[in-house]
C-alpha cells in the first residue's frame, strides 16, 4: 500500500491522479484504515478512563524461586513492579493480562529483571507495539545485548528514569535510595559522589503511588447534616479538596461523598540491606506526615509493600523506619520466607497425574509455611476497603482428586492399567540415570507446561542440566522443597545450552546466582554455543559478576574443532565429576550452532535432541542408545509448518528414534496449543516404544516399559481437553484452507489493480509498483 503511494504522489496533483488514488485506496486501503481507527479510539479511552476500581495484587511473594512481583490493576491498564522470572507464566495461569502494561523496577538486578525478556517478546506476540519500563534507563542495555537472540521486531521499547510518572489513573513518584556504610568508629564512608557511574547494584527505588482523584457524587444528605451551604464549597469537595466552613470547622471529601471513590495512597519500595536504611530515613517523602493531624484520607499511606529479607526488616534501625507510617498501614512483606507455593495447576496437574502412576508422577513438596505473604493476596485501593484474604491463592488436594475421578471413565482406566502393569515384567531394574522433566513446552510458558528444563541424575550426588527455560530453579523449588533443591544445586556440575533460543537458556543466570547464595565455591560449569558465552559475559560487564567455566560444545563435535588444552582439562574434569564416560555432541538444523547432545554413562546412553527437524547427523550421533528425548513440537500433519519452523512432528520424532535404534524415545517440547496432553495417535503407542514427558515426571530405566500402557488413563484424565483440540484441530484446518482462499483473492485483487493502473497510465506506474 505504502509503494503504491510514493508510486502516485510522483505523478504530480492531477485529477487524474487523485481518482486512480482513490480506486488504490477503496480498493484495498479502506478496511485497514478502519480498523486502525478504531483501535486508536480504544487506545486513546483506555489511556484517559478513570477506573471505578483499582486493586493492589502480590503475584510473587519473593518466596525462594520466585518472582517478587507486584501487579496493580486500574480497569484495562496494569502496573508491574519488577518482572522475575516466572512472571509471564503466573500472569498466564491467574488470568493477568499484560495488554496495557507499564513495568517499574525497583532495582536492575536479575532477580527483579529475570522474566523481562520472555514478557516483552510474549508482549510483542499479543500485538502490544510499545512498551514502557521506568526506573533505570540503562535497562536498555539488557535489550542491547541481547539482541544476538532477540528481535524486538515493531515493538517500542522506552526506558524512563524519570522520577514522576502520571497518567489518567496514577500518580507515581519514584525515590533512588543509594548505599550509606560506616566504618568501625561510626564514620560515614563509600559514598557516592555527585557525577560518578553508578553500577546497576549502587541504588534501589521506592514509589509513593497515589490514584487520580475520580468525580464524585457528594451526599446531599451528609452536606446538609454538616450545614454546608450550596455553593463552591461542594464543588471543591468533589474536586477532593478539603473546605473550611465560615464557623471555622473543617470538612473533608471522605465526610461527604460517596465510598466508592474514596482510595488510599500506597507504597513499593526494596531495601536488601540495613546499608540503605539511612537513605529511607533521610527521604522528606518518608517524613511522618501520615501521623500528624489533619492529614487527608487519601494522602495516608496505607499500605506498604516490603521487598526486605526477613533479617533487614526485623533490624532495631528498619524498625525506626516503620514507625514514620500511621499504626493502622498495612505492611507487606516479599522475603524468601514465604509460602513457594505459587501455582495451583501445577499441583493440581501433579495431584491427578500421581493417580496414574506415583512414582513417575511424584507429588510436588508443598510449602510448610503458613504465615507471611501468600501468593494472591489483594489490597483494594478504591474503593478503599483494604485487605481481601479471598483471593489468597489456596491448595486444594481433594477438589483436584475429585474433579480427575470425575472425568469419563477414568476409574476404569486405572483398574486397567493396575492389571496391565501387574502383568508387565520389567527387564531393567536400575534407577540411575534419573531423568527430570522442569519444562516440557516449546516457545512460551504455559500453566501447565514450563518452558524447557531437564535434570539428568547420573548418581544420586552428581546431576546436568540439559537446558534451563527461565523458571527452571523455580520448578525446582515446587519438585523437590527449598531443602532438597539446594542440595541440587550444590550437586550440580554442569548445566547445558542445545541452543541461544530464550526458552532454553534465560533460567541460568539465577542458577548461577542461587549456587553463590549456597556459598558453592566451585565455577559452574556451562556447556553450550559460543554465543552463550558472549551473552553471559556481556551480562557480567553491564549488570553483575557471573562466576562459570564455559566449554564451547563445537569442541564435542566430531570433525569440527579440536579442544584447546583448557578445555580438554574442563572436559576430563567433567567426565570425573559426572560419573560419565563419555559426552558427544552434534550440529542440528534449527538455529545458527544448534547442537544435541549424548551422555555415555555406566553402560546406559541418552540422548537429547534439543530442537531440530529431521537430522541424520543425530541419527548417527544417537546410534543404539538406550533412551532418546527428541523434541516434538508439532502435531501429525503439520509437516510443513515444522519444516519452515525446523522443528519435528511426533511420528518424524518417533521414526527418528527407531532409525537410530534407540530403545526408547521420550517425546518433549510440545507446541503450547496441547499443554495439557500432545495430540497422539493412540497407533504409535502401540506399535512403538514410545512415551510423552510431563512436567515433574521423573524417568528410570525401571519406568520406560511401563510408559506406553499409560496413554489411554491420560486421554481419560484429560478427556475434556482432547475433545476441545479435535475440535482445535479441524477448525485449524478450516481456518487455514480459509487463508489459503483470502491470499487467493487478493493476490487476484492485485492483479486486477495492476491492470487499472496500466490502462490509465499507459504502464508507468507498474514497476514502481511491483518495487
Amino acid at each position: 500500500m505504502r509503494s503504491m503511494m510514493f508510486a502516485l504522489k510522483d505523478f504530480g496533483h492531477s485529477t487524474c491522479s487523485y481518482r486512480l488514488f482513490g480506486a488504490v485506496r477503496n480498493t484495498i486501503g479502506r478496511t485497514a484504515w478502519k480498523h486502525r481507527l478504531a483501535q486508536q479510539n480504544q487506545d486513546e479511552w483506555i489511556q484517559n478512563h478513570q477506573p471505578n476500581d483499582i486493586y493492589l495484587q502480590i503475584l510473587g511473594n519473593g518466596t525462594i524461586g520466585g518472582p517478587r512481583t507486584v501487579v496493580v490493576v486500574a480497569g484495562f491498564k496494569r502496573y508491574f513492579f519488577n518482572c522475575g522470572e516466572g512472571t509471564q507464566r503466573l500472569c498466564r495461569e491467574h488470568k493477568i493480562k499484560m495488554k496495557n502494561s507499564t513495568v517499574f523496577l525497583t532495582s536492575p538486578k536479575w532477580e527483579n529483571i529475570g522474566g523481562l525478556i520472555g514478557f516483552v517478546l510474549t508482549s510483542q506476540d499479543a500485538g502490544i507495539q510499545e512498551l514502557q519500563i521506568n526506573g533505570y534507563n540503562h535497562i536498555s542495555d539488557l535489550f542491547r545485548i541481547t539482541r544476538s537472540f532477540v528481535n524486538l521486531g515493531y515493538l517500542k521499547l522506552r526506558t524512563n528514569a524519570k522520577l514522576e510518572y502520571a497518567d489518567a489513573e496514577m500518580n507515581i513518584r519514584q525515590i533512588v535510595h543509594r548505599k550509606r556504610k560506616y566504618d568501625d568508629l561510626g564514620n560515614l564512608k563509600n559514598i557516592q559522589l555527585a557525577g560518578q557511574d553508578e553500577t546497576a547494584s549502587d541504588s534501589v527505588s521506592s514509589y509513593i503511588c497515589k490514584p487520580i482523584w475520580k468525580p464524585a457524587k457528594i451526599s446531599l444528605e451528609l452536606c446538609v447534616e454538616l450545614g454546608i451551604p450550596p455553593g463552591p464549597h461542594l464543588a471543591q469537595l468533589k474536586a477532593g479538596h478539603e473546605i473550611t466552613l465560615p464557623d471555622g470547622r473543617i470538612v473533608k471529601p471522605s465526610d461527604v461523598v460517596q465510598p466508592s471513590a474514596l482510595f488510599t495512597t500506597f507504597v513499593i519500595l526494596e531495601c536488601p540491606t540495613e546499608d540503605y536504611i539511612d537513605s529511607f530515613l533521610e527521604a522528606e517523602e518518608f517524613k511522618p506526615y501520615d501521623l500528624e493531624e489533619g492529614a487527608l484520607e487519601q494522602d495516608i499511606k496505607n499500605l506498604i509493600v516490603h521487598i526486605t529479607p526477613k533479617n533487614v526488616f526485623e533490624s532495631a534501625k528498619y524498625k525506626l523506619f516503620l514507625q514514620r507510617f500511621s499504626p493502622k498501614a498495612v505492611h507487606l512483606q516479599l522475603c524468601a520466607e514465604n509460602s513457594h507455593d505459587l501455582s495451583a495447576q501445577a499441583h493440581r496437574a501433579q495431584y491427578q497425574l500421581n493417580l496414574i502412576h506415583n512414582e513417575i508422577f511424584p507429588l510436588l513438596r508443598r510449602s510448610s509455611v503458613t504465615k507471611g505473604v501468600a501468593a494472591l493476596t489483594r489490597y483494594n485501593v478504591r474503593p478503599h476497603t483494604g485487605l481481601d484474604d479471598e483471593t489468597k491463592l489456596k491448595i486444594m488436594p481433594q477438589q483436584y482428586i475429585g474433579e480427575a475421578m470425575a472425568s469419563p471413565n477414568f476409574e476404569q482406566e486405572l483398574a486397567e492399567l493396575k492389571t496391565k502393569l501387574e502383568k508387565t515384567k520389567v527387564h531393567d531394574q536400575r534407577e540411575y540415570p534419573l531423568v527430570t522433566f522442569f519444562g516440557t513446552g516449546s516457545a512460551i510458558p504455559s500453566k501447565d507446561r514450563n518452558v524447557s528444563g531437564i535434570l539428568l541424575t547420573t548418581k544420586p550426588s552428581s546431576h546436568i542440566l540439559l537446558d534451563c527455560g527461565e523458571g527452571t530453579w523455580g520448578q525446582m523449588i515446587r519438585h523437590y522443597g527449598p531443602e532438597d533443591a539446594e542440595k541440587v544445586l550444590k550437586n550440580l556440575k554442569c548445566v547445558y545450552v542445545s541452543h541461544m533460543h530464550p526458552d532454553h537458556h534465560l533460567g541460568l543466570i539465577s542458577i548461577i546466582k542461587e549456587r553463590i547464595e549456597l556459598g558453592v565455591k566451585t565455577r559452574l560449569r556451562v556447556l553450550g554455543p559460543p554465543e552463550l558465552r558472549t551473552w553471559l559475559d556481556l551480562y557480567s560487564e553491564v549488570f553483575e559478576r557471573l562466576p562459570f567455566e564455559f566449554v564451547n560444545c563445537l569442541v564435542l563435535c566430531r570433525d569440527k574443532q579440536e579442544p584447546s588444552s583448557a578445555e580438554q582439562n574442563l572436559i576430563r574434569n567433567l567426565f570425573s565429576n559426572l560419573a560419565v564416560n563419555n559426552i558427544s555432541a552434534c550440529l542440528v538444523p534449527h538455529t545458527k550452532n544448534a547442537f544435541a547432545i549424548r551422555v555415555d554413562t555406566n553402560g546406559y546412553s541418552v540422548v537429547y535432541s534439543g530442537d531440530t527437524k529431521y537430522c541424520l547427523d543425530l541419527i548417527r550421533l544417537g546410534e543404539g542408545c538406550d533412551l532418546l528425548i527428541h523434541e516434538a513440537t508439532m502435531e501429525d500433519g503439520l509437516e510443513e509448518l515444522a519444516k519452515r519452523k525446523r522443528h519435528s512432528t511426533t511420528m518424524q520424532a518417533v521414526q527418528v528414534g527407531n532409525q537410530m535404534n534407540a530403545k526408547f524415545t521420550l517425546l518433549t517440547h510440545f507446541s503450547q496449543r496441547y499443554c495439557k496432553l500432545p495430540n497422539i495417535d493412540d497407533a504409535i503407542f502401540e506399535k512403538h516404544p514410545v512415551g510423552c514427558a510431563f512436567d515433574h515426571m521423573e524417568i528410570a530405566p525401571k519406568h520406560l516399559q511401563v510408559l506406553p500402557h499409560l496413554y489411554p488413563s491420560l486421554k481419560s484424565l484429560f478427556a475434556e481437553h482432547v475433545h476441545h483440540m479435535n475440535e482445535n484441530s479441524s477448525a485449524s484446518n478450516i481456518i487455514r484452507r480459509l487463508r489459503l482462499k483470502e491470499e487467493a483473492r487478493r493476490e487476484q485483487e492485485k492483479d486486477n489493480l495492476k491492470k487499472l493502473i496500466k490502462t490509465l497510465k499507459g504502464g508507468l506506474l507498474e514497476q514502481k509498483l511491483d518495487d
